[in-house]
């Protein structure tokens, strides 16, 4: 029975994530294909009939309850986009700076519009100051939302419109409603925590132990994404776990204080699920425990893979768009990948068992000497690590965030650290409360702070290792985990796993070879930074090169995108900027054309990328080679006599007439120069639109939608 609800489970998520990110005629032929595999599968092996029918009816279910709940739900409300309305609404604790001075980014929960009752979540970026669970009135125009990495996981939250303020704000007062008094709790618990910790390590512990992450701070934020640790910075299953086994004493199904205990359990839960705001990693874990500790209740074996499913179930249930959230998605993937790892661990620990019994002369198995169980846990532990890694591997790379190739051993390192900076931090909690108990309070802060150092040490070794920055290509990585993933399922099927092992190596040994040779004097050029004003940069064989333009603000966003993309050496700036203010980007070789002579200047960069360089009164224009193909970026007001003639423009806020170009690439969903492209195509992404040259082959545009010219 716990395999079938494990099946329907699943399936129902994955029919919600197909609906929600496919048209709808591409997601029932999806699921189609899908239910045709398992219903041969049920026909042709009785075994997989178990689990593959109730997968039938679960994607047949997760793609009706989405049609559902979108026909009856999200459809009329986004029918309200491209009005103007009065609005009573409630600032969300999402709120945050904005980049406009005086205005913060912000969630709103709409609960009257035009003097109507309702309940409307919208996402507004120019709200006037405001805090977590203020009530204010205004006039508000709705607007779908922009359409960006973030739009999903917006629908997953409830927020289905954009909105943007007019006139009219008129603050009403605080809600005392539960979630806002929680808020104001936790950073409340977050500033009595951190009293005593060294100020570069708080954000640390109120991110790990609360979900608070306003203090922390941006350089470890990075250091525990490049060292492939940053889900121990997000409450998730495993602070749950290790925060429920602080209150398991007792222990034992038929114990006398098995209810006091789960029932203890139950409450401190549900507390610190709504103390950490509820994200998607925190419901899912949470709703795992819940019915984990239920079942012991009823004396029922624990099932993590049946919990998994029945929690995929209830958040699917409350919103069909829920597996869209990446957290979600790299929750539910890494519990895959822990079950599996231990599911392999079981395998292995039975087949050493047997054979050191077979050796000995023993008719039973018998308990393991220990040295042989030190081994097999230490491969327990890194087996765990990889799979775990790999589980979430897809769903990083769906998303365009960074892979860290020190995951594994960052992870072996740091997160047995994860427990201590828990305990420690809870008890300095509770001592904070208590005035006599200040001295204690200090003590334990000093053990916190100690830990905490000693995990930030390590994360930033793992972090600064080579092989934590890689840059791994999308689709062919994508095909090579699918690949591996079925040689395991047939390895596994055919209870040959250990044979795997050296073919998986010869494999992905093969894999690595055949991809360097792919990615070799291959450039990807990409617009990065602020809407309409972009920098380009150019990446060729780990090695980048930056045409700057815009404020300060896109330095930032630069080092992120490289950060990401496997932190190639950063060769040269070529600051465009007619009148340049701060440049936040080191470099090899840094060019500021405003100290160029005015005329043309012809530079070797990359490779096999060249760089002709423009300099006018007014204006600025960089033109790259590459191989014969040409791209060009420009800022100020540019004025040629004869237009110059090139492959690619990357536009910023305009299009100048001097230059023809076959296409145009720009981050702008519209631009005010729109109209004036004519033919030309007009390939947009809000993100980081991309061209890949494959110098004297091929141009390939990734991630772009083309705009239709008005």
């Amino acid at each position: 029975m716990t395999r079938k609800l494990a099946g329907f489970g699943l399936a129902f998520a994955l029919a919600e994530l197909a609906a929600a990110y496919l048209p709808p005629l591409a997601s029932l032929l999806t699921a189609a294909l899908f239910i045709s595999l398992f219903l041969f599968a049920a026909f042709t092996q009785r075994r997989a009939a178990r689990f593959a029918l109730p997968a039938v009816a679960g994607l047949l279910a997760g793609l009706v309850w989405s049609a559902a709940y979108q026909l009856a739900v999200v459809k009329p409300a986004q029918s309200l986009a491209g009005q103007t309305y009065a609005c009573t609404a409630i600032v969300q604790p999402d709120a945050e700076t904005s980049w406009q001075p005086g205005n913060v980014r912000a969630t709103l929960l709409i609960t009257q519009l035009d003097g109507r009752k309702t309940s409307l979540k919208v996402y507004c970026t120019d709200l006037p100051y405001s805090e977590a669970g203020d009530i204010i009135t205004g006039q508000f125009q709705l607007q779908p939302l922009r359409a960006d990495s973030y739009r999903m996981s917006r629908y997953a939250k409830g927020t289905w419109l954009g909105a943007s303020y007019q006139a009219d704000y008129i603050w009403q007062g605080t809600s005392d409603a539960l979630p806002y008094r929680l808020y104001h709790l936790r950073q409340a618990f977050a500033k009595r925590l951190t009293t005593y910790l060294p100020q570069n390590l708080a954000g640390v512990e109120a991110a790990m132990l609360l979900g608070e992450k306003s203090k922390l701070t941006d350089e470890w934020s990075d250091t525990f994404r490049t060292a492939g640790i940053a889900h121990l910075l997000a409450v998730s299953g495993l602070h749950v776990a290790l925060l429920c086994g602080l209150f398991a004493m007792g222990q034992g199904r038929r114990s006398r204080f098995l209810v006091p205990r789960v029932l203890l359990q139950i409450t401190v839960l549900l507390l610190y699920m709504g103390l950490t705001g509820l994200p998607f990693s925190v419901f899912r874990a949470g709703v795992m425990f819940l019915i984990m500790l239920v079942g012991s209740l009823l004396l029922q074996p624990p099932d993590s893979l049946t919990a998994l499913a029945l929690a995929a179930i209830i958040i699917g249930v409350q919103q069909p768009f829920a597996p869209c959230d990446i957290g979600f998605q790299l929750s539910v993937c890494g519990v895959l990948g822990v079950l599996a790892a231990s599911a392999l661990a079981k395998r292995q620990t039975q087949f050493v068992q047997v054979r050191y019994a077979a050796r000995h002369n023993q008719r039973r198995q018998t308990a393991l000497p220990l040295p042989l169980a030190i081994v097999l846990r230490a491969v327990d532990a890194v087996q765990t690590a990889v799979l775990a890694t790999l589980a979430t591997l897809p769903v990083l790379l769906l998303h365009g965030m960074a892979a860290s190739g020190a995951a594994v051993p960052a992870n072996l390192l740091v997160v047995w650290l994860l427990g201590p900076a828990l305990r420690l931090g809870i008890l300095a909690l509770v001592l904070s409360f208590v005035p006599v108990l200040d001295p204690l309070f200090h003590g334990a802060s000093l053990l916190l702070g100690i830990v905490l150092r000693l995990m930030t040490t390590l994360a930033a070794w793992c972090a600064a290792l080579p092989v934590a920055h890689i840059a791994l290509p999308v689709r062919y990585t994508l095909w090579v985990l699918a690949i591996f993933a079925v040689l395991a399922a047939l390895f596994w099927r055919t209870r040959q796993l250990r044979r795997f092992v050296p073919v998986g190596f010869v494999c992905a040994v093969a894999a690595v070879m055949l991809g360097s040779t792919m990615q070799r004097d291959v450039v990807r050029l990409a617009m990065v930074g602020t809407a309409g004003n972009g920098c380009v940069v150019a990446v060729q064989n780990n090695r980048a090169v930056v045409l700057y333009r815009g404020s300060a603000a896109n330095g930032r966003a630069v080092q992120q995108y490289l950060t990401q993309n496997g932190a190639p050496e950063l060769a040269a700036v070529i600051d465009l900027r007619t009148e340049p203010g701060e440049m936040p980007l080191q470099a090899a070789q840094l060019l500021t054309i405003a100290d160029l002579p005015q005329g043309l200047t012809h530079l070797q960069l990359l490779d096999t990328v060249e760089v002709d360089l423009l300099h006018t009164n007014a204006a600025a224009l960089a033109v790259l080679d590459v191989g014969g193909w040409h791209a060009a970026a420009s800022a100020g007001k540019l004025i040629l006599a004869d237009p110059v003639a090139v492959d690619l423009y990357c536009a910023g806020g305009s299009c100048p007439e001097a230059i023809q170009a076959k296409a145009i690439l720009c981050n702008q969903q519209t631009p005010k120069w729109l109209s004036k492209a004519g033919d030309t195509p007009v390939y947009y992404d809000a993100e980081t639109p991309t061209a890949v040259v494959r110098p004297g082959k091929s141009v390939v545009y990734e991630e772009v939608q083309p705009l239709a010219v008005q």
